[in-house]
């Protein structure tokens, strides 16, 4: 019962901080309140918007405050320079999860508490919250990129009213919506600036949306070096043109990602709601079974369904994510790092290792991770050594309960004596119960017991009272050996040994769901260079910066060779293609090469020529691409729904042999 408060409490916390901390938050700040800009906001006006006050609040609270700042900053990705809509947007986000996380611990833990709903609502909080927080995210992104398509076209006609790009971004954003006009702001005050170029770097240094980093570009290119006509048509409309479809067939990807994925995390989550069910579907049926339910084998098992389905959600989760430009903050592993002691067996192990860690710094700026080889292998001790000190936890709880179970409850009677009057089995659970909790101490006999029985004379059949000493011996016995053991101790060492290489296999996953992508990000390569490569004065430098804009999977590659551009341009692009062992790249990287002797239009000459088929195979090999993914993707959410059907059907089978092996010693007996 201690168990269960502790736990109850500990949800409710989770819900009721943030609340506290807003009421001091509050008081502290009654005569105003400063943004993260330091601007003042006065009460009054926060009243009107009081979603801004709240996010203000929890901002900078203790508890919610990295976690306001993540939901933040993807809203600042796709609202950038409006304070009030990124806050209006973040409450609104952040109030949807709570309340859809309280209704989850209401009806999971609060109706019924015990350990398992406890650990399932957790869980579940977690799941919920992420879900919600994509679900909203990415619907903005595409509504996003739907009103960025039309603002291109829109710029595209207004282009051929007077040839200004500047006059044709303000004529296109009479009609768009709130969130594309802000981007459209701040394109159009950069076409007016006087300082191009340190406008442009500032801006790309801002922004994240790799799509208009390349309006952008265009955009310039006319300013700069003026338009040109290309077979009869304007470079610049025709570049747009492309861009546009680039833009539809990314919506088009994540529109069929988010469909094909839309039933795989109810499929993973809900099989492990049920298993509370399922216990008093069980235990309905065959009381027996409550020693497996609540016993050290059913626990654990029950342990490997929650702990399969949490990795198995990360998994997917992994695989229909676009990939993200936050980076990660990990600043409890920063801090745990600036420790004398541990700083000093980290020098001690890298200097060991230090090959070995060259190469996983790679893998890790490939798969876009912001840790470091050392904050990796704190966090990889970390989970260990919390693994290891719950699965104790977990063991220790398990025997007590199990001794709470033997002293307290008889659910075999009718199986272990052949009586069937009422009265007499009541009496017969009130003789076991009361001589166990006397004699759990003590090394007893089945003869010892019996002859106790008898001699208090509470049972005058002999042969009922064999019975029920031998289920008071064993008992006794069962009791005796719920303690911790060496094996159970071996088991922790082992699952943590295991908890120790999970946050390396999920690198490996990660590298390995980068590969799949290549072939697309060539693809997306091709259409950028096609779009780059008739524009005057453009060099195989400025080629290469819009190239890595677009780049995920080689996009550290890229930036390392823009970097030692100034050693040698030849050598920088050399050193590019050993680099990368990938076909397709290493003859894109060899087509830059030749640059150096022809101009960019005559060494991309195969893209040109195979323009046209370009979009519909990249729509094929899109489809093809996410297939693959979801023959991934399938097997694995259904791991824990097959994991919850042996946990439902194998104890009934176990049991109904059980009985009809009963059945058949007791026909036995009387000749049949």
């Amino acid at each position: 019962m201690k168990i269960k408060l502790i736990v109850t409490m500990a949800l409710c916390l989770i819900i009721v901080l943030p609340i506290v901390g807003c009421v001091i938050h509050i008081i502290d700040q009654r005569d105003r309140i400063r943004d993260n800009s330091g601007a003042a906001i006065y009460v009054k006006k926060a009243k009107r918007r009081p979603w801004i006050k709240v996010y203000l609040i929890l901002s900078k609270f203790f508890f919610t405050q990295g976690y306001i700042d993540k939901i933040s900053r993807r809203y600042e990705i796709l609202c950038p320079g409006d304070f009030g809509k990124i806050a209006e947007k973040t409450m609104n986000t952040v109030l949807l999860s709570w309340f859809c996380c309280s209704l989850e611990i209401f009806i999971i833990f609060i109706i019924k508490p015990n350990l398992h709903n406890s650990i399932l609502a957790i869980i579940l909080i977690f799941v919920i919250n992420n879900e919600i927080i994509n679900y909203r995210v990415s619907n903005l992104e595409i509504k996003l990129l739907e009103e960025m398509a039309n603002f291109i076209s829109d710029v595209r006609h207004n282009y051929h009213i007077n040839r200004m790009v500047d006059d044709a971004i303000l004529l296109s954003m009479e009609d768009i919506s709130y969130e594309m006009k802000l981007h459209a702001q701040k394109l159009y005050e950069i076409t007016l600036s006087n300082n191009l170029k340190e406008d442009v770097s500032r801006y790309n240094a801002a922004a994240n949306n790799k799509y208009l980093k390349t309006f952008l570009a265009l955009c310039i290119s006319v300013i700069e070096f003026n338009d040109k006509k290309i077979n009869g048509q304007q470079l610049f409309t025709i570049n747009l043109q492309h861009l546009k479809r680039e833009i539809h067939i990314e919506i088009l990807k994540r529109r069929k990602l988010k469909h094909v994925f839309s039933g795989t995390v109810f499929v993973t989550m809900a099989v492990c709601v049920p298993i509370d069910a399922i216990q008093s579907f069980g235990l309905s049926i065959v009381p027996e079974l409550d020693r497996f339910y609540f016993g050290q084998v059913g626990m654990l098992y029950v342990g490997v369904i929650l702990l399969s389905a949490v990795i198995v959600y990360l998994m997917i989760n992994n695989m229909k994510e676009i990939k993200r430009f936050i980076p990660k903050n990990y600043w409890y592993l920063e801090r745990i790092e600036s420790l004398r002691f541990i700083k000093n067996a980290l020098d001690n192990y890298f200097e060991k290792y230090y090959s070995k860690t060259l190469r996983l710094k790679e893998t890790l700026k490939r798969v876009g991770e912001t840790i470091t080889p050392r904050q990796l292998l704190l966090k990889r001790m970390l989970a260990a050594t919390i693994t290891f000190f719950i699965g104790i936890g977990l063991i220790f709880y398990i025997h007590i309960n199990n001794r709470q179970n033997i002293l307290n409850k008889v659910t075999n009677i009718r199986v272990i004596t052949t009586i069937t009057a009422a009265k007499q089995l009541e009496l017969a659970e009130d003789i076991i119960l009361q001589t166990v909790r006397e004699l759990k101490k003590e090394k007893v006999t089945q003869d010892f017991i019996l002859q106790k029985l008898m001699k208090e004379k509470q049972i005058h059949n002999s042969h009922f009272a064999e019975e029920l000493s031998l289920e008071i011996t064993n008992r006794i016995k069962h009791y005796q050996e719920e303690y911790f053991h060496w094996n159970e101790l071996l088991f922790c060492i082992f699952v943590s040994g295991i908890a120790y290489y999970i946050p390396f296999w999920l690198i490996l996953y990660q590298k390995r769901l980068l590969h799949m992508n290549m072939e697309d990000e060539i693809n997306q390569f091709h259409s950028i260079i096609y779009m780059m490569m008739y524009i005057d004065h453009m060099t195989v430098k400025n080629l290469m910066e819009q190239l890595e804009l677009f780049a995920v999977v080689f996009k550290p590659a890229i930036q390392e060779c823009i970097n030692d551009y100034n050693s040698g341009e030849t050598e920088a692009l050399l050193n590019l293609k050993e680099k990368e062992p990938y076909g397709p790249f290493r003859r894109l990287v060899d087509n830059l090469i030749r640059c150096d002797r022809i101009s960019i239009d005559k060494a991309f000459d195969d893209i040109a020529s195979d323009r046209e088929n370009y979009h519909d195979r990249r729509k094929q090999e899109n489809e093809i691409s996410i297939n693959k993914r979801m023959d991934i993707v399938k097997p694995l959410s259904f791991i824990p729904a097959v994991l919850v059907t042996i946990y439902l059907l194998l104890p009934l089978l176990y049991a109904s042999l059980k009985e009809l092996e009963g059945f058949r010693e007791s026909m036995s007996t009387l000749g049949f």
